[in-house]
C-alpha cells in the first residue's frame, strides 16, 4: 500500500510540473565512449533550482539517441522524479560546416551581382547624358571642323567605352548568376541532408530548497563508431618489431563532440587471414551433370597481396611524432582505450584517426611459401604472448624500415599464443612448383586406374644471409572406399594424415636452393572419373 502510494505522489508530481515552464540547460559534452557501431555521449549542465518542482530541458541533442539507453544523474540538494525524451521537429541540429560555407559564398557572390548592377546603372547614366548633349551647336553659333572632330571623336570613344563596360558587367552577372545557381543546388542537397530534427531530454526534479545542481546525462548513440588499424614497422630482421596502434573514429549523429575526452572499446575478434591456407584435397567419384553447361571450370585463385614500394622521408614518416596520453582500462574481457587529451569530431562521417600506443614486440621472424597457391614467399612475424598488447583485428600497413611494402590484416581471432604477422612478399626468394613430367603417369590395369602425380619444389636464397622457411604443400585425401591414395615420397616432409597438409621447415644457407619431392598415387575403378587437377 506504501508503494501505490509514493507512485501515486510521484505521478501527481510529474503532472503538476507539466504546466510549468521548462527551463533550458546548456550541456557541453565531456565525454565519448566508442564501440565498433555506436557511440555512448556524457554531458554536463549546471542550472540554479528553486525550492519546489521544476522542469529541465536539455535540447539540441541528436536524434539517433536510444531512449532506452538515457540514464540522468545529478549533485545538490534535490530528487529526480521522471526523465523522459522526445523528439524536437521546430529546432534542427546544428548547420555543418558545408552548409555555413555554401551559404557565405553564395553571399559573397550576390554582393558581386548587385556591385556589378549598381556598375551598369552608372554607365547608363553616363551614356544619356552623351547622347542629351551630342548636339553643341546652335543656329546663331558656328563651329570650326577641327573643333567638330575633337568633339565627335570623344563622343565616338566615350560611347565606345560604356558600352563595353556594360557589356563585361553583364557577361559577369551571368558568370556569377551560374556560380550562384549551382551552389544553390549543392545548398539544397546539403540542407536537405542535413535538415533532421533535434532530440530533447525532459528532466521533472523536485528540490528542497534553492541552490545550485550539476546534471550528468548519458545515452548511447547511434551513426557512429570506431575500428583500429596499425603500423608495423620492422628496421632489419635480427631486431624487434614496432607495432603503432591506431583508432579511426567516425560520427553521423548531427552533433560536434567538441573538446571530449574519447575512449575506445574492443571488441569480440573475427578471425581473418594472411598466407592461403591450404583445404584438405577431399577426393570422391565425379558424376557428371545431365544439363548443359560450359565446359570452362573456374578456378578459386588466393587473394593476391599486392605489392608496393613507397619510399617514405624520414622526416614525413611520422615515426618519430609525439602521440597523446592515453589510460588502458581493462574492464573483465574488454579493454579500453581512454585519450586523455580533448578531442574535436565533426559530424561529417569523415574518418578521424588518433594514435592509442607504440608496442615493441620480441619477434621471431621466418619465411612462409605454399607454391602450389602462390609461387612466392612471404615474410611472417611471429610475436609470442600477443594476447598482452590488447591488439584488436584489423589492417595492417606495413614498413620495411621507411619504405612502404603493402598491407596485412592481424588476426587475433587464432588459438595459437603466438600471433603472426604477413609482412609481404620477399622477391629475393625464388620458389617454383614443376611437374616431374617422367613421374606422371596414367595406367589402367584390370578394373583400376592408377594415377600418379609428381612436383619438384624448389626454393632459391639470393638474400646475403641464412633464411628460415616453411613450405606447404598438400597430397589429396579419399573420402571414398574405392579410392585409394598412396604416398610415394615427400623429401621427409611432414603429413597430416586426417587433412593431407604437407610441411617442410628448413633452413636454407644464402645463394642455396633447396628442393622437395611430392609424389603421391591413386587408384580407383576404370569407369569412374575423379579430378585430380
Amino acid at each position: 500500500m506504501k508503494t501505490f502510494t509514493s507512485l501515486l505522489a510521484l505521478l501527481i508530481l510529474s503532472f503538476s510540473v507539466c504546466g510549468q515552464q521548462y527551463k533550458n540547460l546548456d550541456s557541453k559534452i565531456s565525454e565519448v565512449s566508442l564501440f565498433p557501431d555506436r557511440a555512448q555521449v556524457s554531458r554536463l549542465a549546471s542550472v540554479e533550482l528553486t525550492a519546489g518542482e521544476s522542469l529541465l530541458r536539455i535540447t539540441g541533442l541528436s536524434p539517433y539517441i536510444d531512449a532506452s539507453s538515457i540514464q540522468v544523474s545529478g549533485e545538490g540538494d534535490f530528487m529526480i522524479v521522471s526523465v523522459n525524451s522526445r523528439m524536437n521537429y521546430l529546432e534542427e541540429t546544428v548547420e555543418s560546416d558545408e552548409v555555413k560555407t555554401l551559404r557565405s559564398r553564395i553571399e559573397s557572390l550576390k554582393t558581386k551581382i548587385e556591385d556589378e548592377r549598381t556598375g551598369i546603372e552608372i554607365l547608363r547614366e553616363k551614356e544619356a547624358f552623351l547622347t542629351a548633349n551630342r548636339v553643341v551647336t546652335g543656329k546663331n553659333e558656328s563651329i570650326s571642323a577641327q573643333e567638330l572632330k575633337s568633339i565627335s571623336d570623344f563622343y565616338t570613344s566615350t560611347i565606345e567605352s560604356v558600352r563595353k563596360g556594360i557589356l563585361e558587367k553583364n557577361r559577369l552577372i551571368e558568370k556569377y548568376e551560374k556560380e550562384k545557381q549551382k551552389l544553390e543546388n549543392q545548398l539544397n542537397g546539403a540542407v536537405k541532408k542535413s535538415n533532421t530534427p533535434s532530440s530533447e531530454v525532459l528532466i521533472a526534479v523536485s528540490a528542497g530548497k534553492t541552490g545550485s545542481a550539476r546534471i550528468s546525462l548519458s545515452y548511447l548513440v547511434s551513426n557512429a563508431g570506431w575500428y583500429p588499424s596499425y603500423d608495423i614497422r620492422v628496421d632489419d630482421i635480427n631486431q624487434d618489431v614496432n607495432i603503432f596502434y591506431k583508432a579511426n573514429v567516425w560520427q553521423r549523429t548531427g552533433i560536434e563532440w567538441k573538446n571530449a575526452i574519447l575512449s575506445f572499446s574492443s571488441a569480440s575478434p573475427t578471425t581473418s587471414g594472411n598466407v592461403p591456407d591450404l583445404l584438405p584435397y577431399y577426393l570422391n567419384f565425379y558424376t557428371p551433370i545431365s544439363t548443359t553447361r560450359s565446359k570452362a571450370r573456374s578456378m578459386a585463385q588466393p587473394q593476391a597481396m599486392e605489392e608496393v614500394m613507397i619510399v617514405l622521408d624520414e622526416e614525413d614518416s611520422g615515426y618519430d611524432a609525439a602521440s597523446p596520453p592515453v589510460n588502458i582500462i581493462e574492464r573483465g574481457t574488454a579493454v579500453s582505450f581512454e585519450v586523455n587529451m580533448p578531442q574535436n569530431i565533426k559530424p561529417d562521417g569523415k574518418t578521424n584517426t588518433i594514435e592509442l600506443q607504440r608496442l615493441t614486440s620480441k619477434t621471431m621472424y621466418k619465411y612462409v611459401s605454399v607454391p602450389k597457391l602462390r609461387e612466392e614467399a612471404f615474410l611472417t612475424a611471429d610475436i609470442p604472448d600477443w594476447e598482452l598488447l590488447n591488439l584488436m583485428n584489423g589492417e595492417a600497413n606495413i614498413y620495411f624500415g621507411n619504405t612502404f611494402t603493402g598491407t596485412s590484416m592481424i588476426n587475433t581471432g587464432q588459438i595459437s599464443d603466438t600471433l603472426s604477422i604477413s609482412l609481404g612478399i620477399d622477391k629475393n626468394i625464388i620458389v617454383e612448383r614443376k611437374v616431374r613430367k617422367e613421374n606422371t603417369i596414367i595406367r589402367t590395369i584390370g578394373s583400376k586406374r592408377t594415377e600418379t602425380r609428381s612436383y619438384t619444389i624448389s626454393v632459391r636464397n639470393n638474400k646475403s644471409q641464412d633464411i628460415d622457411i616453411v613450405v606447404y604443400d598438400q597430397v589429396p585425401v579419399s573420402q571414398n572406399k574405392d579410392i585409394e591414395v598412396e604416398v610415394e615420397e615427400i623429401s621427409n616432409g611432414v603429413l597430416n594424415d586426417f587433412s593431407g597438409e604437407l610441411k617442410w621447415i628448413n633452413t636454407i644457407p644464402s645463394q642455396q636452393t633447396k628442393e622437395y619431392v611430392l609424389t603421391y598415387t591413386v587408384k580407383y575403378p576404370k569407369n569412374r572419373k575423379v579430378v585430380l587437377d
